[in-house]
């Protein structure tokens, strides 16, 4: 019978390897829409499109298997509820999971011409960018808690991860009411996006 350690270490492939994917499109996307001078042939419309698709599906796939990792790395790990790396993992798959959320529905909602318009589509890789740097620290932080080292171990720089602040879970469950509660404003009583076209 397959074990959590390893169907983790499966589930994460899958969710690392697809937003790899999905973060070089969106960066491609955008530096061709920022500097299309830059990009030369590369920013021809057939490869804008392929770049914009696989990101998009990317995203999507990583998004749906990212809570599967998630759930089976806490079925693997240890038993150590007051290791610190433990609650930021915890943290850092979360901004991760928003961030790529961020990313699709914007995507969707504005449709593909949102990397015509320069703002959005800087915002767009910015997105993927900081959406992918949050699901790289959660796999360093995972490779810490089970090999003792981590993709960070190489770079000069190491976001904070060694302590964490726990919260009561009351307080925990208010901010996650209020939360929902924003979103629920933001989607019924905020002003309606349009998807974009410039055609």
């Amino acid at each position: 019978m397959i074990g959590a350690a390893t169907f983790h270490a499966a589930m994460a492939g899958i969710v690392v390897g697809t937003l790899v994917l999905a973060t070089l499109c969106a960066i491609g996307c955008t530096v061709a829409s920022l500097f299309p001078g830059m990009a030369g042939r590369l920013a021809t419309k057939h490869m804008m499109e392929t770049m914009d698709k696989a990101a998009l599906v990317g995203a999507s796939l990583g998004l749906a298997f990212l809570p599967i990792a998630i759930l089976s790395g806490s079925f693997a790990a240890d038993n150590v509820v007051t290791n610190a790396l433990l609650y930021n993992k915890f943290v850092y798959s979360g901004l991760a999971l928003g961030f790529w959320a961020a990313y699709v529905i914007g995507r969707v909602r504005f449709g593909s011409d949102v990397w015509q318009v320069r703002p959005l589509s800087a915002l767009q890789g910015v997105t993927a960018v900081m959406a992918f740097l949050m699901t790289t620290m959660a796999s360093s932080i995972g490779g810490k808690l089970v090999r003792d080292e981590s993709l960070f171990d190489l770079l000069p720089i190491w976001l904070p991860s060694d302590s964490a602040t726990v919260l009561n879970p009351m307080i925990s469950a208010v901010l996650m009411l209020i939360g929902i509660a924003a979103l629920v404003v933001v989607f019924r009583l905020g002003p309606k996006v349009e998807r974009i076209s410039l055609d």
